[in-house]
């Protein structure tokens, strides 16, 4: 018997030129708001509206084997036509725009200066008004779509920590592919130019060994949800996913630093009043101590 194996089905090019009809998306968005995803021919047809019976086939049929199951009882949607349906929903095909600056509660945690929250380009960037240092990422506008601007900062903390969340479990934001960690300076994990004083900060980066996206975040970020953090800051009454994604940056060399090359050692540090709890991490972001000074 022969091994198991997932293999290609078909080219790229093939896949999105399926979708180049109106009448095949609108079966794919019918198909998606049926009950259970689940449609037979007739239903299929009168909820996307076409009259000719012969041409919605020949329209469906560019779909079946890869967006649509063909079954017994009908039609049903495959996991790459909810996967379609869900970029459509996201906005990151159809919608463009840009927030009003909200200006945030919380300092600069470098400087002390006033930080402001911005939304264009599809991209989020917080600023401050007294350094230089921005932190940003893209953003699909659909994020923001069903919420007000004031709520646009809350959102975006609670998108970046999914998608860390995810890069931290091994799987690419963009192609699900897997994605190896290791912990870098600053200055080697940032494409942009980063100010002297912050250029030896430990940053986890993040590369998809499938489609080859890159990403970094500091270690306070990175380090958030592992356990020992929880705990800490749970002995303290705080469920740190209550707190704002944003207040966990470790951008101060006090907070966070590379002690060591050879081995490789980086340490992040959480405080809560006057108690801390520092996590000793590797070069592969694996946790080798722990070290939480007694009272």
């Amino acid at each position: 018997m022969s091994e198991r194996r997932l293999v290609e089905t078909g080219e790229p090019e093939e896949a999105f030129a399926a979708l180049s009809d109106e009448t095949r998306v609108d079966i794919l968005r019918a198909l998606w708001s049926a009950e259970g995803h689940r449609a037979t021919f007739s239903e299929l047809r009168e909820a996307v509206g076409v009259a000719d019976s012969g041409g919605f086939n020949y329209h469906l049929d560019k779909l079946v084997g890869r967006f649509v199951r063909k079954t017994d009882d009908g039609y049903e949607l495959a996991l790459a036509g909810m996967h379609v349906n869900g970029a459509i929903r996201a906005g990151a095909y159809t919608m463009a725009g840009a927030l009003d600056p909200v200006e945030l509660d919380d300092p600069c945690p470098f400087c002390g200066g006033t930080r402001t929250f911005r939304y264009e380009d599809e991209a989020v960037a917080i600023e401050c008004a007294d350094c230089p240092f921005t932190l940003g990422a893209p953003v699909p506008p659909g994020v923001f779509a069903d919420y007000d601007r004031e709520t646009a900062p809350a959102v975006a903390s609670r998108y970046f920590r999914t998608i860390v969340g995810q890069v931290s479990n091994g799987f690419c934001w963009y192609c699900d592919g897997p994605v190896e960690l290791t912990v870098r300076s600053l200055a080697a994990a940032s494409e942009a130019e980063v100010p002297e004083e912050l250029a030896d900060l430990p940053f986890a980066h993040y590369e998809c060994e499938r489609c080859g996206a890159e990403i970094a975040s500091d270690l306070g970020s990175a380090m958030v949800d592992h356990p020992a953090v929880g705990g800490f800051y749970f002995d303290h009454g705080i469920d740190v996913r209550d707190r704002p994604f944003h207040t966990f940056n470790a951008l101060d060399p006090d907070r966070s630093a590379i002690r060591q090359r050879d081995p490789f050692r980086a340490s992040v540090t959480f405080t809560v009043d006057d108690e801390s709890l520092t996590l000793v991490v590797d070069e592969g972001c694996d946790v080798v101590d722990v070290e939480r000074p007694e009272r």
